[in-house]
C-alpha cells in the first residue's frame, strides 16, 4: 500500500511533466515528436483562443465543422490538437509551432480516428 505521501508526490509529477510540454520534447528528441495536440491542463478558453488562431491564419479548418471527418466528438479537446497539429505540421515541425503560449504538448502515437485523419 502506498503512503499518502507517496501518492499525493505521483499525482503532482504527473500535472508538472503536463505544464513543461516543451522541455520533455527537448529531451526526447523533437524528430520523433510526430504529433502537437493540446495540453490536458489548457482551459476552454485557451482551447478556443487556439482554434481560432490557427483557422485565422488561413488554414483548412473544415474538417472540425459540421459535417467534417473531424467534426465527431464535438469538443475542444478534439477540435484544438486537430488544428494546432496542422499548424504544427504546416510549419515544418518546427518547436516553436506547437507552443501556443505553453498549451500545446508532443506525442508519438497518432491521435487520428476513423475518418478524421491527422496531418504528419
Amino acid at each position: 500500500m502506498c503512503q499518502p505521501s507517496t501518492l499525493v508526490f505521483l499525482v503532482l509529477s504527473i500535472i508538472a511533466i503536463d505544464y513543461l510540454p516543451l522541455a520533455s520534447a527537448r529531451v526526447r528528441n523533437l524528430n520523433y515528436a510526430a504529433f502537437c495536440v493540446i495540453s490536458i491542463s489548457a482551459t476552454d478558453a485557451q482551447m478556443q483562443s487556439n482554434i481560432d488562431w490557427v483557422c485565422s491564419q488561413k488554414f483548412d479548418c473544415t474538417p472540425i465543422n459540421p459535417g467534417g471527418p473531424c467534426f465527431e466528438p464535438n469538443n475542444l479537446r478534439s477540435h484544438a490538437s486537430f488544428v494546432m497539429n496542422r499548424y504544427y505540421q504546416k510549419n515544418g515541425r518546427e518547436e516553436e509551432a506547437c507552443d501556443f503560449s505553453n498549451t500545446g504538448r508532443f506525442i508519438n502515437s497518432d491521435p487520428s480516428y476513423g475518418d478524421c485523419v491527422y496531418d504528419y
